[in-house]
């Protein structure tokens, strides 16, 4: 539920209008029976829906991550913030897999160098390369693939090993790093506090109350007896008893 929390920030960034929008959207998603998983996508997916077709008055935070557009802050904040791979982003925004790696990075270096305009050293390939250097894509390059986490087994080995003896490389990699590093430190819908705990349990107690609604089996017994008491044919049962009780007592002999 962190994770809707902190998207939902990140897309309306007036925390009331967010916590609102996050507990209205997941009771509504919740409704499809799906896993944890897939109901969080799902309902970042229909925030962001949301967020495109009526955007929120947030331009008057003066905030320059709130300038970029909802998909490009719920991107960021995936892949910062929450730590989601490639394959995760397509599934929640129903994209090819193979269009999140170009588009990742030009979101990176239009929040650096447009919109925050920080003096970093761009990061671009070596002028020149080595026998073994990896080719530098400059819409999608293999620093970036790195340090998301997207490389498979082979390939890392091949890159850290590569990397270790490449001055040029390392280098490459280190002007990548140091953007990264940036964006995490800009994303403003990280900090703690009670209110965001307070928000935090708000929508796990609005999770809690739906999976009971689907799934009886996850009452409590307290639960259990509250929605029993709430029939109208129970209470009517219950008062016909308690009256039955009464009219029987009345009868006992008294001493």
């Amino acid at each position: 539920m962190q994770s809707l929390t902190r998207f939902s920030r990140s897309l309306w960034g007036d925390f009331g209008r967010s916590i609102e929008m996050s507990a209205d959207t997941l009771t509504s998603v919740s409704l499809l029976n799906l896993s944890t998983e897939h109901t969080i996508e799902r309902a970042a997916k229909a925030m962001i829906e949301r967020a495109e077709r009526n955007p929120p008055p947030i331009l008057k935070l003066n905030h320059p991550f709130f300038r970029m557009v909802p998909l490009e802050r719920f991107l960021l904040t995936a892949l910062h913030v929450e730590k989601w791979n490639y394959q995760r982003i397509a599934r929640t925004l129903g994209i090819e897999v193979a269009l999140i790696e170009s588009w990742a990075w030009a979101t990176r270096l239009k929040f650096i160098f447009q919109e925050l305009k920080l003096p970093l050293e761009y990061p671009h390939g070596p002028g020149t390369l080595g026998p073994v250097c990896p080719e530098f894509n400059l819409s999608a390059p293999w620093t970036q693939r790195m340090l998301d986490d997207q490389l498979g087994k082979r390939e890392r080995m091949f890159l850290q090993n590569h990397v270790m003896g490449c001055d040029r490389c390392r280098k490459v990699l280190d002007q990548t790093q140091r953007l990264f590093f940036k964006i995490e430190s800009l994303i403003p819908v990280q900090d703690t506090s009670p209110e965001v705990d307070a928000a935090l349990d708000h929508l796990m107690q609005t999770w809690d109350n739906q999976l009971v609604t689907r799934r009886p089996i996850f009452m409590t017994f307290e639960q259990s007896m509250i929605a029993f008491l709430k029939q109208p044919k129970a209470q009517l049962a219950l008062g016909g008893l308690f009256l039955m009780i009464l009219m029987w007592a009345s009868r006992l002999p008294r001493h």
